[in-house]
């Protein structure tokens, strides 16, 4: 009898007490396990979205930099730099003798000038370049690209050995291209999607324009000044 009784006692499973005890512990260590991969997961997604509009950015610069320096430029001399007619506010039409235009279309039908067509297109927030071909679709350059400004540096002291801009003004029709020394453009980047934990509100200074913006997404500015060199 005293076996039997010994043996019930030693088989006795967890009290109450114990069991939720162990019930606690455990949701302890899935909570913690929980936050962690969670903060990775946001820490992962902040950095992801971070680099994307980094290399979006720099992309952008790099493109405009190159397309906007063979502005006026030919072997036989001397064009027109800018098509004034095809350019408004975050528009630039830039004319240039090469072989092929900004989409890869051959320019030969035209005598080898190119037209690039530099646009923001705010419904899609991309930065496009459209070339000769009639009715061809815009070629997107870049995503995640909110706004897109240029500012047209003209030379107006009429020393033509300086060619040095003495001020930067917004496109205007009556504009004369020959007096554009330089362009300083600037682009207004985001991360293309919500990588912050919350809204936060932000002003950004694009030259002569400024916005604000709250929401979950990350923006930076990229800027640049380009020296048009094809002059005559």
């Amino acid at each position: 009898m005293i076996r039997q009784r010994a043996s019930v006692f030693r088989q006795r499973g967890l009290s109450l007490i114990e069991l939720m005890i162990t019930l606690v512990l455990g949701l302890i260590v899935i909570a913690a396990v929980f936050n962690m991969y969670s903060g990775n997961t946001r820490s992962a997604r902040f950095t992801e979205g971070l680099q994307s509009m980094q290399e979006n950015g720099r992309y952008a610069v790099s493109v405009l930099q190159r397309g906007l320096r063979l502005a006026g430029y030919s072997p036989a001399g001397y064009i027109d730099a800018f098509d004034i007619a095809q350019s408004d506010g975050n528009t630039i039409a830039v004319r240039t003798q090469q072989a092929y235009d900004c989409n890869g279309a051959d320019t030969t039908p035209t005598g080898g000038l190119a037209v690039n067509i530099y646009r923001h297109d705010p419904l899609t927030n991309q930065l496009t370049c459209e070339g000769n071909q009639a009715g061809a679709a815009p070629m997107a350059i870049v995503e995640g690209v909110e706004e897109f400004r240029v500012l047209y540096g003209l030379d107006t002291d009429g020393d033509e050995l300086t060619d040095e801009p003495q001020q930067y003004v917004p496109f205007s029709a009556t504009m004369n291209p020959a007096d554009v020394v330089s362009l300083r453009f600037a682009l207004l980047v985001s991360s293309g999607r919500s990588i912050r934990s919350r809204n936060m509100s932000d002003t950004y200074v694009l030259l002569d324009d400024e916005m604000t913006v709250s929401d979950r997404m990350a923006r930076e500015v990229y800027s640049s000044t380009v020296k048009l060199r094809n002059r005559q």
